[in-house]
């Protein structure tokens, strides 16, 4: 599987305080240098929805309309919204460039990944005022590298300040049959402009944050396992601050990725699943993702925050739901996505990641940065690679042995069969401490490469999850269906200059990194955020988890919201008016449901509440996501 690496040219929307901004990506090798002045470009104008407004010229009545589609059925560049345009075809919208201005585009061809060598291709053209400005001829059924979105960049400063009429033209791009359907995908205006790039300096630390998939707090030697599977990890935190008891917002990797990203509730951000995410039956183009499964344009993120204060940001993903496709890549200039293979199989190791970002800092580390390193060990399957995977023993399921457990966790999950065995499950927590081995053999060589380029010593790390893994603690397997602390405790440590070393025993969450991080950057955060800078002296509070991914106890769909103080935590069906309340202090494995005899239990009632009528609402989405987000998510083992 390769990576897909993205700058700034093509289009992922952004945000900036003041105004909507987009971060433009274009395909680059990761190991070039970047140019002396970062671009950053506001959103002028969403052209995809403005065929009302278009002359369209086409060869049957509504052919051309906005919908969605696929040019890969493997995900390589995945669904997005579209106008649809049959050839021929031609649309005509008439714009007002603005100085510094620039438009961007995706060309691309709905593939069923079969190879034609009689099919014709499409071709693409654009002509701004009568004269052809650029143009490609897709084919994917001749060839698998067409399979694929084109995101592309026309430079319009030559007519700023006027307006101008755009063609967006599709014809056949041969003589035999065209196969597949041709749409233009995230067309708009955009506003360019130059900022000076931060050089590194003693005085102004870069940040570093390793996001580890599904990696729950209590398996680690810093949290009290033993043995230890992490010693790398432990040394590294003995230099840095601890927090004992962080908590995720929630128990699976959207909502809880774009609440780091944005320093918001699931509930303000928006990218909640729920039943969006178990729809089974087959979308059509004209079919939308709800936007439940999209980080909308409309909030500003980490990375936007500190690319406004002309810090360079780099994000790399092994993990397929963070991407261009569903909008996580905002604000980040140079974007690295490892896609799955064809069978969605295989993850890309740990290994990888960190290579992709060595490579990428080594002729950039002149720049202060901010990078985001998403690793998917341990996520399931649980296969780690020699020499850390254990022999098999005897008298297991062959899924089991294999690590490989998706069918048997729906079954478990959803019908309450099937369930492991107890020498099954400690086999299951033993590979997956062997993937914990491995990474933390990783992270030794990441640090090893920050030393030999000569950062490590002002780089700040920040160490975290986006959700725990549940091995039957409470019934279930994997995670996304629960808020026991299984799925929503997670590490968290900062360790780096300015970094004074402790253990912090009042709670942390998600939503504070973003304050925590814009700060150490010396960044604006976005105002009225409910996190906190974890650097600043703590106090006691209530956090707030949730999903709308949960099961019930009949197997259904539910949704689950818990309130968490230091010392207890109430979890609430509203579908069901029902409470759980657990001591954590004198029941930390949450097996005894206090609710009911305990006088905490109303009181956080009341408070979780006042925080469902309060917290604000995510913002209105102006078009829809990634329609071939269910396949990702069957893949990693949410969906059926």
């Amino acid at each position: 599987m390769r990576p897909a690496v993205t700058r700034r040219r093509g289009l992922a929307a952004a945000v900036v305080l003041g105004g909507l901004a987009i971060a433009v990506l274009v395909w680059r090798t990761a190991g070039r240098g970047l140019p002396r002045d970062l671009t950053i470009a506001e959103l002028v104008e969403d052209l995809t929805d403005g065929l009302d407004h278009a002359t369209i010229e086409a060869s049957k009545p509504g052919a051309v309309h906005v919908g969605t589609i696929q040019t890969n059925p493997y995900f390589d560049g995945g669904f997005r919204r579209s106008i649809i345009a049959p050839p021929p075809a031609t649309i005509r919208l008439r714009v007002h460039v603005p100085e510094g201005g620039a438009l961007h585009f995706g060309a691309g061809v709905a593939s069923q990944g079969r190879r034609d060598e009689g099919a014709a291709g499409v071709r693409f053209a654009v002509d701004v005022d009568g004269h052809e400005r650029w143009s490609r001829v897709v084919n994917p059924a001749g060839t698998r590298h067409d399979r694929r979105w084109f995101d592309e960049r026309i430079d319009l400063r030559d007519v700023a300040g006027r307006d101008v009429e755009l063609a967006l033209r599709t014809t056949p791009g041969g003589t035999g049959t065209v196969t597949g359907t041709p749409g233009w995908s995230t067309v708009r205006i955009l506003r360019e402009r130059a900022i000076a790039r931060q050089p590194a300096r003693p005085d102004a630390p870069n940040v570093l944050v390793l996001l580890i998939d599904t990696l729950r707090a209590d398996r680690l030697g810093v949290y009290g396992a033993s043995p230890s599977p992490s010693p790398n990890l432990d040394r590294l935190a003995r230099d840095g601050l601890v927090f004992d008891q962080a908590i995720a917002q929630s128990s699976w990797t959207m909502p809880s990725v774009a609440s780091i990203f944005t320093g918001l509730h699931p509930r303000s951000h928006g990218v909640v699943g729920g039943d969006c995410l178990w729809e089974t039956t087959r979308r059509t183009e004209q079919d939308d993702e709800p936007a439940c499964a999209y980080l909308a344009d409309g909030l500003p993120t980490l990375a936007q925050q500190a690319e406004e204060a002309g810090i360079t940001t780099f994000g790399v993903s092994a993990n397929p739901l963070v991407s261009r496709a569903t909008n996580y890549a905002r604000g980040f200039e140079t974007f690295v996505e490892f896609q799955p293979d064809t069978q969605w199989r295989e993850l890309r190791p740990a290994s990888e990641v960190n290579r992709a970002f060595l490579d990428w800092l080594r002729p950039n580390r002149g720049y202060r940065f901010l990078a985001y390193l998403q690793y998917v060990d341990p996520h399931h399957p649980y296969t780690p690679p020699p020499p850390f995977a254990p022999p098999v023993p005897g008298g297991l399921r062959e899924a089991v042995a294999r690590g490989r457990i998706d069918a048997i966790a729906h079954k478990v999950n959803r019908e309450g069969t099937d369930l492991l065995t107890d020498a099954e499950v400690a086999w299951l927590r033993t590979l997956y401490d062997a993937e914990i081995r491995y990474w933390d053999s990783e992270l030794e060589k990441l640090r090893a490469g920050l030393a030999e380029l000569g950062v490590a010593d002002n780089t700040v790390i920040v160490v975290t999850a986006d959700h725990g893994e549940e091995f039957q603690d409470h019934g279930a397997l994997l995670h996304g269906t629960h808020l026991y602390d299984e799925q929503v405790h997670v590490p968290l440590m900062i360790i780096g200059p300015t970094i004074a070393p402790g253990r912090v025993r009042t709670l942390a969450q998600h939503i504070d990194l973003l304050p925590t991080i814009v700060g150490m950057l010396g960044a604006s955060a976005p105002p009225g955020l409910p996190g906190r800078d974890l650097r600043a002296p703590s106090e006691s509070r209530v956090v707030f988890s949730e999903t709308r991914h949960g099961v019930g106890a009949n197997g259904s769909q539910i949704e689950l919201v818990a309130a968490r103080t230091d010392a207890w935590k109430l979890i609430g069906m509203p579908g069901q008016g029902r409470f759980e309340l657990y001591d954590l202090l004198h029941d930390p494995g949450e097996h005894h449901d206090r609710f009911g005899d305990a006088s905490e239990g109303p009181a956080l009632a009341r408070t979780l509440a006042d925080w469902e009528a309060t917290a604000p609402p995510p913002p209105v989405v102006a078009r829809a996501g990634d329609g071939g987000l269910h396949e990702r998510l069957r893949a990693l083992g949410y969906v059926q």
